[in-house]
């Protein structure tokens, strides 16, 4: 169950926004301002982060994967994007003044520390430079939100899942990771179904491209190859 205590140290609270790279270059006493009013939420796995018409907040996961999805009127879920230790959401709504518009949910046990919307207002009033970076963060994330789209639209569900590979291997920076997410989710962020998605992946093996373990491992085998797949 998720817990509601307002803190769980004023230490554990500073290390929380002192690894997110949108409060880098402000002094320790700037970032103790922002840990002092920052609550700690633990969540366990399947518990929600937040939901579409919530109010308004900076949420930064400090430990744990956050899934951050929207869903349409029949429920199917389109996923944007993974949370991990360090990144953030909610600066949309706090710079555009739009309500919540999409769900957040924890994919394992999680802890989330949230600074309320009127706080991080005063903070972009006194501080321009976290304004910038927020911006900044938001037009990497439409940028790459376009580049999906054209992804999407232009290119075969075998060349979406390499590409989807080489990226996971590069943030891993090693050719063995695991997949971040469920096959349903990895799915729906490429666009298909997991019945193509398991095709795709077990073609991929078969061709020794990929080996697929247990619990979403995948070892890279053949990088050229992979790299080919995803220009075809």
């Amino acid at each position: 169950m998720r817990s509601r205590s307002a803190s769980t140290g004023a230490d554990h609270r500073f290390a929380c926004v002192s690894r997110v790279p949108l409060f880098a270059g402000l002094s320790v006493d700037d970032r103790h301002r922002i840990a002092e009013v920052a609550v700690t939420h633990r969540y366990a796995r399947g518990e929600q982060v937040h939901r579409p018409g919530e109010e308004s907040g900076l949420r930064i996961v400090h430990g744990g994967r956050v899934k951050v999805y929207r869903a349409n009127e029949a429920g199917v879920e389109q996923l944007l994007r993974i949370l991990r230790p360090g990144d953030f959401l909610g600066e949309t709504t706090l710079l555009t003044g739009r309500p919540v518009d999409s769900w957040a949910v924890a994919l394992e046990a999680a802890e989330v520390c949230v600074v309320g919307g009127s706080e991080i207002s005063r903070l972009l009033r006194e501080r321009p430079e976290v304004a910038t970076r927020m911006l900044s963060a938001m037009s990497a994330r439409l940028e790459a939100a376009e580049q999906q789209l054209s992804t999407v639209t232009g290119a075969s569900v075998g060349a979406r899942l390499a590409s989807q590979l080489l990226e996971l291997a590069d943030e891993a920076g090693a050719t063995t990771f695991r997949l971040p997410s469920t096959k349903k989710d990895l799915a729906s962020y490429l666009a298909t179904t997991p019945e193509t998605l398991s095709r795709r992946l077990a073609d991929l093996q078969d061709s020794g491209v990929v080996r697929l373990g247990p619990r979403g491992l995948v070892e890279v085998r053949d990088l050229q190859r992979l790299r080919a797949a995803a220009r075809a």
